[in-house]
């Protein structure tokens, strides 16, 4: 799902959590989207399917922001916390 379509989910109140996640330990990182009931959606890249990378967090956290979030939960591996997204 492209950005401007995560917006206006959000916007209309599905999202419950945006969930940073690592796609390898070199790599980067991908963004997820819980919904109400649980489901997941993900940030892809506007011109093909694939879901978009990121090679920073705060890059991630940027585009979190941008769609409306105040909170992101990093999942790394076993280990979670949650960080308040700075103006």
């Amino acid at each position: 799902m492209q950005e401007r379509e995560l917006k206006l989910l959000f916007n209309a109140g599905c999202f419950t959590i945006c969930r940073a996640i690592p796609v390898s330990m070199a790599k980067g990182w991908n963004l997820k989207f819980v919904t109400g009931d649980e489901r997941e959606e993900v940030l892809t890249l506007q011109r093909e399917e694939r879901e978009r990378e990121f090679k920073s967090l705060d890059g991630a956290v940027s585009v979190a922001r941008r769609i409306g979030f105040d909170w992101v939960r990093v999942e790394i591996g076993n280990l979670q916390w949650e960080e308040r997204l700075s103006l």
